[in-house]
């Protein structure tokens, strides 16, 4: 009988790894019988009643029972008999490795077993550039009774022709095999990838073996990894997480390379950031020959020539030296990112991903590319959210008032820089709480709004339609996120020389959109994003937004006027190859508001504008009609930044706290951190004030139109 649970986890490596081995049909029967034996497990662990348990555990023995039947059929199975007296097994037939990297299927029986004896399972892997005996594989361990079942993944396997003796352990019995392996001959492959220029390019390449569907590393990839502190995803295949047909892991290829490559049928797909089409091809390494391919990146959108340049405002990366800057800015290009805000992160303990330096001396720049350091600090998870600056000179950091967040923003503004919070999108670590204080009283720029392919605007709507100026901002937050630029903010230069002062001040003034694929324009009259337009009467105004992309990559779906969290126009795509969408419309002045556009790619990508605030001298851009709901869950908030303190406090009267830096600071700050709640709760009961105070104006301007 299997043992279901060692057999399933085998047909699953199999599956996910090697299953290349198996012939289509083969391995369609192995994936149906694999799904059925997870279906039962399924019910094991949730079935209602006994029966019910009982039926699932028989399918899933079932299944178990036919991937072994399987597995008995598969002509390159490996059969050993291990027997008393009998420990040096018979030579095997050399076995034809199909690359480097390889798997085999292995089944050993014990002798003598009897009828009830069970079948088990193992996955088992050798590396040989990692072997504690340079010519023994395993020892691989099988059950001392009755038959195993193992797959053997092999990695690294020298080329040509190499004799190695595998070690076969059955309890304290150890079963010696001689055993040859021969690996083909691999080809070359020598790759470009260039732009329209015919100037070779940094890109973002992924190679794919169609054989194992494996992912190969370039041998001349950026060495990233080295560079993340050991934190978030560490390494340097990056993943897309964008939902379109071109997400998955890649490689930053800096240069053409030239790399030794298993013969066979390949995939490659090359991006370079997304105002250029990717590039799909397959190709053919022969065995001892050497395959050439050039690919040109052509752009479908070059946003430059519209005044914006795109950045990704939350990106951590160690810079301490000069082969640590070429390697990012290799990254940031091949991505084709402008502006990339090198965050250092510091938490009340301690701080990751150092920098050479701050300002301006410490910029890297590569034509128009520029790594500019930055911070991502102060940052609390449980109490009031995480902070992101830009344009800083030094790091501004201090620990005995860490939860004073106000502190930070106005050293960061005093030296030029911009100060806004990360994770807005998802609410993420209790942000709310500290926007709640800092935004009523301005010293907030910026609000990350689109990350990790999300567009979350619950949180920032709030505060907009309470009548506060917030500009749109994205960023990868890479390690964490799944690569540069997956999300980004485009900034408004116009039409002067882009340099990284020319965008900060743009994104300042909220001359901004972010977008995760379509492009967006936006304007009132010509009044753009971030701009306030004062009228003082009521007019018309005149809206034109158009959101495009290009058919085969990006297209918009949908495209939305927003004016104070609600839809007013909303245009659709009624054609999968319509280039772009448009609106044009007229829309009454009325006592002011904010409005912004909102577009939807066929995908699922987005991209969101900063708001034009339309003003009326003495009146407020906010929602009026939601005044009490807006200020009650701002209020709301500023009770849990209270209760926190509370806590906290009492938590360290009673001594609790000597072994907890996070809440023994926090209840220490707690009385000036209170303050600051003081105020903010004034500001936000003084609004209650200038509600009323207004609804008079507002009935009056609504009853004259």
């Amino acid at each position: 009988m299997a043992e279901p649970g060692e057999v399933l986890n085998l047909a699953s490596a199999l599956l996910r790894g090697h299953g290349y081995l198996l012939e289509d049909d083969t391995r369609a029967r192995l994936d149906a019988l694999h799904r059925d034996g997870r279906e039962g497990g399924r019910q094991m662990r949730e079935g209602k009643d006994d029966q019910a348990k009982q039926k699932g555990a028989e399918k899933r023995a079932a299944a178990a029972e036919g991937i072994i039947a399987l597995f008995d059929t598969y002509p390159g199975l490996i059969r050993r008999e291990l027997r008393e007296g009998h420990e040096v097994l018979p030579p095997l037939d050399p076995i034809h490795l199909r690359a480097t990297t390889d798997a085999i299927l292995i089944r050993t029986e014990i002798q003598p077993s009897g009828d009830s004896a069970a079948v088990h399972a193992t996955v088992n892997e050798q590396d040989f550039s990692n072997m504690p005996n340079e010519w023994q594989v395993g020892p691989i361990d099988v059950s001392n009774d009755g038959v195993s079942f193992i797959l053997l993944t092999l990695r690294n396997v020298p080329k040509g022709t190499i004799d190695q003796r595998m070690d076969i352990r059955a309890g304290n019995r150890v079963f010696r095999q001689m055993i040859q392996f021969r690996t083909p001959p691999p080809g070359r492959l020598k790759m470009t990838v260039v732009a329209e220029t015919g100037q070779p390019i940094p890109a973002m390449v992924r190679l794919v073996r169609k054989l194992t569907g494996q992912t190969q590393r370039p041998s001349n990839a950026v060495p990233i990894e080295g560079q993340f502190d050991t934190q978030g995803r560490r390494t340097s295949e990056r993943e897309l997480i964008v939902p379109t047909p071109t997400k998955g892991s890649y490689y930053c290829m800096p240069e053409p390379v030239n790399m030794e490559a298993p013969a066979g049928e390949w995939q490659v797909i090359i991006r370079h950031g997304i105002e250029y089409l990717p590039v799909t091809d397959s190709f053919t390494i022969e065995p001892g020959q050497t395959t050439e391919e050039t690919y040109t990146m052509r752009r479908w959108v070059d946003m430059r020539k519209l005044g914006w340049y795109s950045g990704d405002d939350h990106a951590h990366c160690r810079i301490l030296s000069d082969d640590d800057a070429d390697c990012l800015m290799a990254y940031a290009k091949a991505e084709d990112v402008h502006l990339v805000n090198v965050v250092k992160m510091g938490d009340i303990f301690r701080t990751w991903f150092e920098q050479r330096g701050f300002g301006p001396d410490y910029r890297v720049i590569d034509g128009d590319y520029v790594l500019s350091p930055g911070q991502e600090c102060p940052r609390t998870h449980q109490q009031l959210g995480h902070t992101i600056s830009m344009n800083t000179k030094r790091m501004v950091r201090d620990t005995e008032q860490y939860y004073l967040y106000d502190r930070v923003f106005d050293q960061v503004h005093a030296m030029g820089g911009l100060s806004g919070y990360a994770h807005v999108n998802s609410n993420m670590f209790h942000v709310h709480r500290d926007m709640a204080i800092n935004i009523p009283k301005r010293k907030i720029d910026f609000v990350e709004v689109l990350q990790f392919a999300h567009l979350g605007v619950d949180v920032w709507y709030r505060f907009l339609n309470a009548g506060f100026k917030v500009t749109a901002s994205a960023g990868s937050d890479i390690p964490w996120g799944g690569t540069m630029g997956e999300v980004r903010v485009y900034a408004h230069v116009g039409d002067q020389p882009f340099t990284a002062d020319a965008w900060f001040e743009a994104l300042r003034r909220g001359r901004t959109f972010v977008t995760n694929g379509p492009m967006l324009e936006f304007k009132v009259d010509d009044a753009m994003p971030g701009d306030e337009l004062v009228v003082k009467e009521d007019r018309k105004l005149h809206v034109k937004a158009r959101a495009w992309g290009d058919p085969g990559f990006i297209l918009p779906a949908k495209l939305v006027i927003v004016q104070q969290g609600d839809e007013v126009k909303v245009v659709e795509s009624s054609d999968n190859q319509q280039r772009e969408l448009s609106v044009e419309m007229d829309i009454d002045a009325g006592p002011g508001f904010w409005i912004a556009a909102h577009a939807v790619g066929t995908n699922g990508e987005h991209a969101h504008t900063t708001p034009v605030y339309v003003t009326r001298p003495g009146l407020r851009f906010w929602k009026h009609q939601d005044a009490d709901r807006l200020i009650d869950q701002a209020t709301r908030s500023l009770d849990e930044v209270e209760k926190i303190v509370a806590d906290a406090r009492e938590k360290d009267r009673q001594g609790q706290l000597e072994d907890d830096r996070t809440l023994k600071q926090l209840a220490l700050q707690g009385a000036e951190l209170l303050e600051r709640v003081a105020d903010a709760r004034k500001i936000w009961q003084d609004l209650r004030e200038v509600a009323a105070k207004e609804a008079p104006i507002r009935a009056k301007l609504s009853g004259g139109k």
